[in-house]
């Protein structure tokens, strides 16, 4: 059952929601042009310098105290992989605190400890503990924080609060001057790098991987699942230049024996998700849960293989669970069955999240927003459901290339109706989206009678997305699919829509 929603928490997140927001900016500017000094501010007037990275040497009595830190970046799976670290320190017996961003639904899902979302009366008092701080700042040179400064801040406050062992913090956007880089980390991760916010990280994946590499530290391991030539380059020379130890995919550790889980005749009841062999050498550590220094030593001279098991479908999330591994390992802790079983259980909402309508198609909702992402989830779509009718539902945000997915999208869809969200001004406008499509090359069928007749037009817009979603399904028929993509903020307001057409149904 949701919490309540208090007047109290409707004017505290209203003050919030009024800060600086380029989360919800339609044309974002860059945020680039900051420096983190205001973050560092803040955070040392809420009492808690003794995370910050390179602070003075007063706070290093204290920092022994500190709760260990888990950095993660990456175009995409950063999300994943957090959250995939997090269940499995949790099933460790480890307290933990886990910061993503955005949300789906409520704000609180950002906020996580051992899993579970702050309440809303917890917000409200975390909220009201930045009031008189941001006041202060306000009326101060350094000037008021930003909104994912201040939500940084009230993730941080809140896992102390909690007491927590860990915090696994996901930056927002970048790395080098993401909000989050003011904390000293015990181990860092960049998931993948690809082209996307190239109004602020720059229009090549060299650019894009220096700045996500600003996350490194001096001394902390550094787990890199980057497999593309140039940016793997940056992020090695990034790593010497920073003196971090690096821990590289296809070099450090492998990924070995793929395993699909077996299907069925049909493939909509089939099982989804994966079985892999994770080949690493186990790093030997000091480390202290509590500690702020961890000392690496010398690896194990026979590699270890770990059986690893998801129920997360996807080729991309076998990587993000081996980089997740590693992170526990680079931490000192033992990556036991508790934690292997934890992990194969673990699903997540619009993460090629599959809904089966007991009177209707299989509709797949996922959070793709770029075009790694689209097309890992064309890949999925083409394994699993080749032959079946698809349609798509598609909108995305303006600093995104709608073009390039719809190109992606467009093998594997029957049709797709083009739409927006609501909940934020970055939506590209269906006129905007219908123009990209009309330019979209058309797929021929070979085997059409009439090969040069011009193909109907692949698309349809509808400028609500339950219209539009509702189009889909019909459209799909009872043995087809439909795929909802191109927008974590539409993923987010069709997925109640949908979770409530599964349970009205059961």
């Amino acid at each position: 059952m949701p919490h309540p929603k208090s007047a109290a928490y409707q004017s505290a997140t209203r003050w919030l929601y009024d800060r600086i927001d380029y989360e919800r900016m339609a044309r974002p500017g860059t945020r680039y042009r900051f420096t983190l000094d205001r973050m560092r501010d803040l955070i040392r007037r809420l009492g808690h310098a003794n995370c910050l990275a390179g602070d003075s040497p007063t706070s290093q009595k204290s920092a022994a105290k500190r709760a260990g830190i888990v950095h993660v970046a990456g175009t995409k799976g950063k999300g994943s992989v957090c959250t995939m670290i997090s269940t499995m320190l949790t099933a460790a017996g480890y307290r933990v605190g886990l910061y993503t961003s955005p949300h789906l639904v409520d704000l609180e899902e950002r906020f996580r400890v051992n899993g579970c979302p702050a309440s809303p009366s917890e917000m409200t008092d975390l909220i009201n503990a930045m009031r008189p701080v941001v006041e202060e700042m306000s009326n101060e040179e350094i000037g008021g924080p930003t909104f994912f400064e201040l939500t940084t801040a009230i993730a941080i406050e809140h896992f102390h609060r909690s007491g927590c062992d860990y915090w696994v913090l996901e930056t927002g956007l970048g790395g080098r001057l993401d909000s989050t880089n003011v904390f000293q980390s015990d181990v860092t991760v960049i998931s993948s790098i690809g082209l996307d916010h190239q109004h602020v990280l720059g229009n090549t994946v060299e650019q894009i991987a220096k700045e996500k590499a600003g996350i490194f530290k001096t001394g902390v391991p550094a787990i890199s699942g980057v497999t593309r030539p140039s940016a793997r380059d940056v992020i090695r020379q990034s790593a010497k230049d920073t003196g971090a130890p690096l821990i590289e995919i296809g070099l450090d550790f492998q990924i070995e024996g793929i395993r699909d889980h077996a299907l069925t005749a049909d493939p909509l009841d089939a099982p989804w998700g994966s079985s892999f062999d994770l080949v690493h050498r186990r790093s030997h550590k000091a480390s202290d849960s509590a500690s702020a220094t961890t000392t690496e030593t010398v690896d194990a001279a026979q590699p270890m293989r770990t059986s690893v098991s998801l129920s997360l479908e996807g080729q991309h999330q076998i990587g993000n669970a081996a980089i997740a591994i590693l992170a526990l390992d680079r931490l000192g802790i033992p990556v036991g069955p508790e934690s292997l079983d934890a992990l194969s259980e673990l699903q997540m909402d619009a993460r090629l999240e599959r809904f089966q309508l007991p009177s209707g198609p299989t509709v797949i909702l996922d959070a793709a927003h770029n075009t790694d992402s689209v097309a890992a989830l064309v890949a999925t779509i083409q394994k699993r459901f080749a032959g079946r009718k698809t349609i798509g539902v598609f909108g995305t945000s303006v600093d995104k290339d709608a073009g390039a997915m719809l190109s992606s999208l467009r093998p594997c869809l029957d049709q797709v109706i083009l739409t927006r969200y609501h909940g934020n001004p970055r939506f590209v406008p269906t006129e905007t989206l219908i123009n990209i499509a009309s330019e979209t090359p058309a797929i021929t069928d070979p085997a059409s009678p009439n090969p040069d007749t011009p193909p109907a037009p692949w698309f349809s817009a509808n400028d609500t997305p339950l219209a539009a979603c509702q189009t889909a399904i019909d459209a799909a028929g009872p043995d087809g699919i439909v795929v909802v993509c191109g927008s974590f903020f539409l993923a987010a307001e069709l997925r109640p829509w949908l979770v409530g057409l599964v349970l009205q149904e059961c």
